[in-house]
């Protein structure tokens, strides 16, 4: 058995979790909340924003839509990910406030160390594994479990867009389904979920879109599938967003579905 922490992606509904022995991305802006971590002791890497401004953590909160390029030289990373439907996006948003980018300190002990391990090396069994991701974000120094009032007509809209690929239905289509006006519905959304219907749509697109990659589809049926004019398009968004191209997730990326 390998000891070597590997490229392994694990996808659920409402969030993914990415390890890596080491890597350096173009610049990527997810619609996710991110949680970056050095998996090594004493590890670090290094974020540099658009604006140029760079820095070394050992661990950092990144809010959704926030451009930023990454080096991991020093340490093995973890990646985690959530999605505007969990919970723990909008915990770790509130404990982010207006910063962009925010270091953290997390209090990993050996137990989280030891299952952050195994899930870089691919032997983390799926309930431990799903565990993990919100023991992570609570060991966080200072984080807290907030109050959130959730409305499910935007559930109902969220789950519709991820579900339906291509999305057929306009957004007064999807309005109506849900007793609303279209214009209500699109500020209803933005409100509760932290960003517009579009942004959410192609995000939606591009969860989907490494789901079929997992699935070993081609590029071009994968375009066609999501709602893309054609691969070249495709590879670009998901570049884009990912930092990584489509035939790279393909070729050295094991994906993990849940």
């Amino acid at each position: 058995m390998t000891t070597t922490i590997g490229a392994h992606l694990y996808i659920w509904d409402d969030r993914f979790l990415y390890t890596t022995a080491g890597m350096t991305s173009d610049s990527t802006q997810r619609h996710t909340l991110t949680l970056l971590l050095a998996m090594d002791a004493g590890g670090s890497f290094t974020l540099e924003e658009d604006d140029g401004r760079s820095a070394r953590y050992s661990a950092a909160l990144i809010g959704h839509g926030v451009a930023r390029r990454l080096a991991t030289p020093d340490s093995a990373l973890l990646s985690l990910n959530f999605d505007p439907q969990s919970y723990e996006y909008h915990t770790l948003k509130a404990f982010l406030g207006r910063a962009p980018v925010r270091a953290v300190e997390a209090r990993l002990d050996d137990t989280l160390r030891t299952e952050m391990r195994a899930a870089g090396l691919g032997v983390l069994d799926g309930a431990t594994l799903f565990r993990l991701t919100t023991r992570l974000a609570h060991a966080i120094t200072g984080y807290r479990p907030i109050r959130l009032s959730m409305d499910m007509r935007v559930l109902h809209v969220a789950h519709k867009i991820k579900k339906e690929l291509p999305l057929q239905s306009t957004v007064e289509e999807l309005a109506r389904e849900v007793g609303l006006s279209a214009h209500r519905l699109t500020h209803l959304f933005s409100d509760k979920l932290g960003l517009s219907i579009k942004s959410y749509v192609l995000w939606a697109k591009m969860r989907r879109a490494a789901v079929l990659i997992a699935l070993g589809r081609s590029l071009a049926d994968i375009a066609h599938e999501v709602g893309f004019a054609d691969a070249a398009h495709l590879t670009r968004t998901f570049k884009a967003f990912f930092g990584l191209t489509p035939s790279f997730v393909a070729q050295h990326i094991r994906v993990h579905l849940h």
